[in-house]
């Protein structure tokens, strides 16, 4: 009888721990709103999981490279724009100081504010975001204008990852925009910096053919500075589509990966309510089982 005891006893138990460990398991569900914690639950789809965080994650990643770039997009447009306002100001004034109507001491006067514009011109062609000078290349690090409009920066394009095996340009080579190029030197024209350089002496000097000669070089630089603008806006157009797009993609496989390792709310606190309540009459039928009275044990 004994034997039998313990083999009743056995199978109690048993049916208890079973009866537990389907509530505990219900419990962390409910707890978590997990239904995939361990391999064994779903291998096929914790791998699944696996790819889809990853995913994600490089996603995310890819969206802060962006938002960076366009970051330094902004701050080139921005500098830009300082430019093209900078050497509207100075054509104006060209115009205006190459009429006969105005003598020595206006355009003396005059020149004091090209000397500002200058100043204004050098300070955008440094600009700088987080730390690092839109303008200078890979030699970022350092302002690519000297004080005296002298171009020190290089022409390295910088690149981000947009995509998994795709990179977008977020700067553009600014020399040949301070500096014009063999073609260009062939035909007269000459540093940005200088050119208003020449028109500040122009004005000092009283020399009313200088500053008519600078007009069309201001002219020259001012087309340059736009069409820098349009590439800039092109650039920042592309960035923001794409950031769009990834961040869109990103959103629909967070929602894939939620249909599969999120349990279902009302499921999971039915299933808790069913392992409870079996939990409990477990314990009870088995309290009764195992009550054992003495004449069983004399038995």
């Amino acid at each position: 009888m004994r034997v039998a005891e313990n083999q009743r006893y056995r199978q109690v138990n048993e049916q208890v721990s079973m009866a537990k460990s389907n509530n505990a398991r219900s419990l962390d569900d409910m707890s978590t709103q997990k239904s995939i914690r361990t391999i064994s639950d779903n291998p096929v789809g914790l791998t699944r999981t696996i790819r889809y965080r990853d995913e994600i994650s490089n996603a995310d990643q890819n969206v802060k490279n962006m938002d960076m770039s366009k970051g330094y997009m902004d701050t080139s447009e921005q500098a830009l724009t300082s430019l093209t306002d900078s050497l509207i100001r100075a054509k104006e004034l060209a115009v205006a100081m190459a009429n006969d109507t105005n003598n020595a001491s206006s355009r003396m006067a005059t020149s004091r504010e090209i000397r500002e514009i200058i100043d204004q011109v050098v300070m955008a062609g440094n600009a700088n975001y987080n730390g690092k000078f839109v303008f200078a290349g890979f030699r970022n690090e350092t302002p690519p204008l000297t004080e005296d409009g002298n171009f020190i920066g290089d022409d390295g394009k910088i690149f981000v990852q947009v995509t998994p095996g795709t990179f977008k340009p977020v700067n553009v080579p600014a020399r040949n925009l301070f500096v014009p190029d063999e073609d260009d030197r062939a035909q007269g024209h000459f540093n940005m910096v200088h050119a208003l350089q020449n028109l500040y002496e122009g004005m000092m000097e009283n020399d009313k053919g200088e500053i008519q000669k600078d007009m069309s070089e201001l002219e020259f630089h001012l087309e340059k500075v736009v069409g820098f603008q349009a590439t800039i806006g092109g650039m920042w157009n592309s960035i923001n589509n794409t950031q769009t797009q990834v961040a869109r993609n990103a959103e629909a496989t967070k929602v894939t990966l939620s249909e599969i390792e999120d349990a279902d709310a009302f499921q999971v606190m039915s299933d808790f309510k069913k392992t409870e309540a079996i939990l409990q009459s477990t314990l009870l039928a088995s309290n009764k089982v195992l009550q054992p009275s003495l004449l069983n044990f004399l038995q």
